[in-house]
């Protein structure tokens, strides 16, 4: 994607890739801060004793880490490749395949992120703690759901880009290996 500089697509274009390096970070953080507890816990194991509730920090850290991660590889367009068939049919076709399942990603996540928002609810509805630190779930489900939203902003943007250079007349750029 050719970032332009003054219009409101451009912004969007800037605003949704900062938005997905920042959150490409913040994953990094979260598994760095994952393996350091590893460390520590067996390094404790090995000498006095290991971290108490550490497996529940690290599920926790992994799974932000992952949704965290998504939104960039949507923007890079890393979920779905159609070169397969379709590269016999030519770029055009290439495009619109690229088209309809870049929609088809923002579907689901669509979907996904409103039933995760239902669990969200529910689990901040019953109270329902991890075992050992009685930390509250609700408190990693509302976390992935920030995240769940930012990849579906991403998303959007995505498909409004795909219109975009379709309605241009260009080619949709995608990462290499996506086509």
């Amino acid at each position: 994607m050719a970032i332009e500089t003054n219009s409101a697509f451009g912004r969007w274009e800037r605003g949704a890739g900062r938005l997905a390096t920042t959150l490409v970070v913040f994953g990094g953080a979260c598994l760095v801060l994952a393996c350091l507890l590893t460390g520590v816990s067996i390094i404790g194991s090995v000498t006095i004793r290991p971290l108490p509730g550490e497996i529940e920090l690290v599920e926790a850290l992994c799974g932000l880490a992952v949704f965290a991660f998504l939104p960039y590889c949507q923007l890079k367009r890393g979920h779905v490749g159609v070169d397969l068939v379709m590269s016999a049919f030519g770029g055009k076709a290439m495009d619109y395949a690229q088209l309809a399942g870049d929609l088809i990603v923002a579907v689901l996540f669509a979907v996904l992120t409103w039933r995760h928002g239902v669990g969200l609810l529910d689990k901040y509805g019953n109270g329902e703690t991890t075992p050992l630190l009685l930390l509250p779930l609700w408190w990693g489900f509302a976390a992935a759901f920030v995240l769940m939203l930012a990849n579906l902003l991403i998303c959007v943007f995505v498909v409004a880009a795909d219109l975009r250079a379709l309605r241009h007349g260009n080619s949709i750029v995608v990462s290499m290996g996506s086509h």
